[in-house]
């Protein structure tokens, strides 16, 4: 009996490899967003704590000569803040445009897919036809024979 093989299954490969590919890339956009999170939440910690030293600090009054040393631990929490942002704003914007090229990547995936089904429907249904066409023939062969005795 002859075996099914679709013609474009190379194709259909490709296309499963790149959806793949596009998942792993995904996956590496989501981890480092999530690491730059946690960096964030650290950070935002770290601010808070270096700000109640400095409350304590002044409330006992030992530290008012520090305070442009003050201001500088403060600026340089604020603009580390804003720098781990932009980077999350970029990196949503690339989990972004990384979802449609994997919606894309699927879409192309799915169309293989159902191309590969319709061609096994095919194979089946032609198959089935010869089948049938046998065993008509086994059929007549059988009754001429009955009938030419």
């Amino acid at each position: 009996m002859k075996k099914f093989s679709f013609r474009y299954e190379s194709v259909l490969k490709m296309r499963m490899d790149k959806e793949d590919q596009v998942k792993n890339e995904l996956a590496k956009y989501i981890s480092l967003r999530q690491t730059k999170l946690e960096a964030l939440d650290a950070l935002n910690e770290n601010a808070l704590s270096y700000n109640h030293h400095i409350e304590k600090l002044l409330n006992e009054g030992t530290a008012r000569s520090e305070m442009s040393q003050f201001n500088q631990g403060k600026t340089y929490y604020k603009k580390k803040r804003e720098k781990l942002l932009g980077e999350i704003v970029k990196l949503d914007e690339q989990i972004i445009l990384t979802q449609s090229k994997l919606v894309e990547a699927m879409k192309e995936r799915k169309i293989m897919d159902k191309l590969k089904e319709q061609a096994l429907n095919e194979f089946i249904e032609a198959i089935n036809e010869a089948d049938a066409k046998l065993i008509e023939e086994v059929v007549n062969f059988s009754n001429n024979k009955k009938n030419g005795d």
